[in-house]
């Protein structure tokens, strides 16, 4: 890939498969070698192969880790994205094993000699700076963009050959995303089952992977549901969704519902707005910055804040229709990308 003559390389492990739409002649993979069996220990081993295949074979090139990264040997140009650390407020992400935190508190050291961190939001910076005490100097705002197919037309038949193949209603409230416990479906259930006693509503859509088993990190959508008896017909749950038909979703949902008590940016409401669709989205961590209209903002530990604001929306949902801004444009996003590197070139 070219843009203002830098040509970019993905560097990858032997194990992983090349991501869609980029192309085979730009990737290169590290050399095949005895990895250990543990997962945490595979991240180790292969980090730090990694940054010592680039300081070797491209010393004057700027090296980027898409996330969190540690090794004993730093190439000249690093940048480090670090998304949030969220794990600071919520340790439970961290698991029980004293490694795993001992390696993101390597990783947090590696990002805070690096000559540029780039960040989700300006809360994520905040939290960096407080929390990590990295310096605001070599902290740089880089917004996630939505993909312009979330912006595009969408022909009406695509949407309804999209609810016939994952028997969805014709009217229905959408949440989707993660179900770790800061997500907060407990609480959105809870909000709905008490609007549902207030008067009919549509019914909801709990899409994406819902945890089977239960742990110290999920959510007990299971538990609540029979907890709340609310109705197969109340709570619709089509499983994962492919990301082909991410933009047909949100188009067919009449509402999208985002309840986290902290997110470094929150995709999910940026590309439903993206695609027209209204959004009520918690007043927490960065999705102020995202959901720029406070009309449809809900505080995440208050039931009574969302039923009141379903409520509303179960009169009409209009109200809740907020404008995507610029800065979480593809174009947009792609000049201040550029623009950063610039500072490490």
């Amino acid at each position: 890939m070219q843009h203002s003559q830098i040509v970019f390389k993905v560097l990858l492990p032997p194990h992983i498969a090349v991501p869609p739409g980029i192309p085979v002649d730009r990737v290169e993979f590290l050399a095949q070698a005895r990895a250990p069996k543990n997962q945490l220990a595979q991240n180790i081993f292969w980090s730090q192969r990694l940054l010592r295949h680039v300081a070797n074979r491209f010393p004057t090139a700027v090296f980027h880790s898409p996330g969190p990264i540690w090794g004993t040997v730093m190439p000249k140009r690093t940048v480090v994205t670090i998304h949030d650390c969220i794990y600071r407020t919520f340790p439970n992400y961290l698991g029980r094993f004293v490694v795993r935190r001992m390696f993101m508190r390597a990783t947090e050291r590696f990002a805070g000699r690096a000559p540029l961190v780039l960040t989700d939001s300006e809360f994520s910076k905040g939290d960096l700076i407080n929390r990590l005490g990295l310096n605001p100097e070599r902290l740089e705002i880089l917004y996630p963009w939505v993909g312009n197919e979330f912006l595009a037309p969408t022909p009406m038949h695509d949407v309804e050959n999209l609810r016939e193949r994952l028997h969805l209603p014709r009217h229905f409230w959408l949440y989707l995303g993660g179900y770790d416990y800061r997500k907060n479906i407990e609480f959105l259930l809870q909000a709905y089952a008490g609007a549902a006693r207030e008067r009919t509503i549509p019914p909801l859509v709990l899409a994406g992977a819902i945890p089977t088993r239960g742990s110290r990190a999920t959510c007990d959508v299971s538990g609540s549901l029979k907890r709340l008896q609310l109705s197969e017909a109340q709570i619709r749950m089509p499983g994962r969704i492919a990301g082909d038909d991410l933009p047909l979703l949100y188009k067919a949902a009449s509402l999208l519902i985002y309840p986290s008590l902290m997110e470094g940016f929150g995709l999910p409401p940026a590309e439903a707005m993206a695609a027209g669709t209204p959004v009520l989205a918690a007043n927490s961590s960065s999705l102020p910055e995202v959901v720029q209209q406070t009309n449809s903002l809900f505080n995440p530990t208050d039931v009574d804040s969302l039923v009141r604001k379903l409520l509303l929306a179960s009169e009409d949902e209009a109200q809740f229709l907020a404008k995507l801004s610029p800065a979480f444009t593809e174009s947009h996003g792609i000049d201040r990308y550029m623009q950063l590197l610039d500072r490490v070139r």
